[in-house]
């Protein structure tokens, strides 16, 4: 249901009073180009030093004010301990150090970022420099995640990716020197010339390089417009047109079957948990000795599940009772936070039935068990095991997607059921 800003920070302060932590995100939506597959709301930057320099102040500007506007706006901002706090984009590390260190001190001076906080930058291969790293290490960075995609340097120059794999592998060479505790790293399958072999050789370079998490994704070529999945860029990424994709295939870089594209998921899957690798939460595989990344417990774990706040150009906001989207417009972006605005594009209020449902979802997308206990101290009236729920559950059960243990008062998606989470939860939790 469509609400007005006034209701969100209303709500949002009111959790955050009760909260132990929340997570924090400050977006740079600055990036040196665009790879052919992305959607998300980002600026190409300038070749030039001189522009591109004045450029990332003039966004490290915008998304201070936005953040003032938002400590005025939601007090509780000011005093609730940050789990988290994650500097994302686009792509942040394009930014010059001074830039940075300049963002972050006035985050660390305004928000309760402390020695309990985790600090996750994000960054792409060809702008995470040593210079740059060393920056993000001294500031208090330990958790580094960056998108490498393939290791395949003809895939990487069909998707207008400006690195190698090799750089790839640097990166994270050179974090482990520097002292980052966590590095985390994307692969995608279902590339345009990609093969089930290639993706497999991708994954074992990523186990030896002993990668704290492995994320691995399918190519999304639907619109985030069409699926609502995610805040998209204002005009279409250049492998949405079918006609680029058909000129692709004529090249050679034929586009992977379902059926390879399931056994890339499949054999990827198992060469991951022999390496002592498990998913948490879907398309995310941890190493054991790690665990999950703090982001995403922080979102999506049963007993966790707190506020975030995103700053900056298509952010995501949310609580329990409301959800909130910053507009993914630059020009219309910038000239609100000039106006002392937190440019809010839509906000929503979420009805206690949805609110339950999307708890319910966000816990099953970790692939972890649900435990009922858990669930009814947040929902005293409603339980896993029966009623609606336990017709949801008994249904994917008696499927071999789940398993309902009612003495230890739990629900478990099986092997298949893990495999097929996203499509379980889209089609059969729905609020």
């Amino acid at each position: 249901m469509s609400s007005s800003p006034q209701h969100f920070f209303h709500e949002l302060d009111r959790e955050l009073r009760k909260a132990p932590s929340f997570h924090l995100w400050a977006e740079i939506p600055l990036c040196r180009y665009r790879c052919h597959f992305c959607q998300f709301p980002i600026l190409v930057t300038s070749s030039k030093p001189e522009s591109a320099a004045a450029t990332a102040h003039r966004w490290v500007d915008a998304n201070i004010q936005e953040a003032r506007a938002w400590v005025q706006a939601v007090p509780a901002l000011r005093t609730t301990p940050v789990g988290e706090f994650c500097l994302f984009g686009g792509t942040p590390s394009v930014l010059p150090a001074e830039e940075i260190e300049r963002l972050v001190t006035f985050y660390r001076e305004t928000f309760v970022i402390d020695e309990r906080t985790s600090l996750r930058a994000e960054g792409s291969p060809d702008s995470l420099t040593h210079d740059v790293l060393e920056t993000m290490h001294k500031m208090g960075f330990t958790a580094l995640t960056y998108g490498i995609q393939t290791l395949d340097d003809r895939l990487l120059e069909v998707a207008n990716r400006r690195h190698t794999g090799e750089q790839a592998l640097q990166v994270r060479a050179m974090a482990k020197q520097l002292g980052f505790t966590r590095v985390d790293a994307d692969l995608v399958w279902g590339l345009p010339g990609q093969t089930v072999a290639g993706f497999l050789r991708d994954v074992d370079s990523m186990v030896e390089a002993e990668f704290s998490t492995v994320v691995a994704t399918k190519l999304h070529l639907r619109s985030f417009h069409d699926v609502d999945s995610a805040i998209g860029n204002v005009s279409a990424a250049v492998w949405e047109d079918p006609r680029v994709r058909e000129r692709l295939a004529q090249r050679g870089y034929r586009w992977p079957s379902v059926g390879q594209q399931l056994q890339m998921r499949e054999a990827g899957v198992d060469r991951l948990a022999a390496a002592g690798y498990y998913e948490h939460p879907t398309t995310y595989f941890v190493r054991r000795d790690m665990g999950p990344q703090v982001w995403r417990s922080l979102n999506l774990d049963q007993d966790k599940q707190v506020p975030q706040v995103g700053i900056g150009l298509g952010a995501y906001s949310w609580c329990e009772r409301a959800e909130a989207n910053v507009v993914a417009a630059p020009a219309q972006y910038l000239d609100r936070v000039a106006n002392d605005e937190i440019p809010l594009e839509n906000v929503t209020s979420v009805s206690p039935e949805h609110c339950e449902t999307r708890a319910v979802q966000m816990a099953l997308s970790t692939c972890r068990p649900l435990l009922e206990e858990v669930h009814r101290s947040r929902f005293p009236d409603s339980s896993l095991l029966s009623g609606r729920w336990g017709e949801v559950f008994g249904s994917l059960a008696d499927r071999g997607l789940a398993r309902i243990d009612r003495k230890a008062g739990s629900v478990a998606l099986t092997e298949a059921g893990t495999t097929l989470v996203e499509a379980i939860i889209n089609t059969q939790l729905g609020g």
